[in-house]
């Protein structure tokens, strides 16, 4: 049993900004308002194998996320185990406007008890994946216009 939750948007800012902050999740605090904690565990520039440990407010308990991919400013991966693995692969194109396509497709699989509440589950995160979307392309967007005042 696995589900796929895909969205896809654009940011009115360049694809290396739109990179910089949401592929380093320490900022996902700022535009989710499910993140309850997000901390980092690894030293250095995010990169493949950074890892954080965070706690959403659908999630069951603490969840380490690790970055399995990083190829600025084009693609980015977090994996993670726990009762629900997800892997999140966020793309990034440059729009003729000088902005950003982003699309983000998560794989969710179930593990252990949690397969019988997972259809649900699905239900619920696929309204809450477009809403962090939107958060994390306002917050982008609200940013670039604080430092142009």
């Amino acid at each position: 049993m696995k589900a796929v939750i895909e969205n896809t948007g654009e940011i009115a800012r360049t694809p290396e900004d739109v990179f910089d902050y949401l592929s380093d999740m320490a900022n996902e605090v700022a535009y989710n308002p499910d993140c309850v904690s997000m901390e980092r565990l690894t030293d250095g520039p995010v990169g493949v194998g950074t890892k954080y440990r965070a706690k959403w407010k659908q999630s069951p308990g603490v969840i380490i996320t690790e970055c399995t991919q990083h190829e600025r400013p084009r693609v980015w991966t977090y994996a993670n185990g726990g009762p629900i693995s997800v892997t999140l692969t966020v793309t990034l194109e440059p729009t003729a406007t000088g902005g950003t396509r982003m699309t983000s497709r998560s794989e969710w699989s179930p593990h252990g008890w949690f397969r019988f509440i997972f259809p649900i589950f699905v239900l619920v995160m696929r309204r809450a994946e477009r809403s962090v979307n939107a958060n994390a392309r306002r917050a982008l967007e609200d940013h670039r216009d604080k430092q142009a005042a």
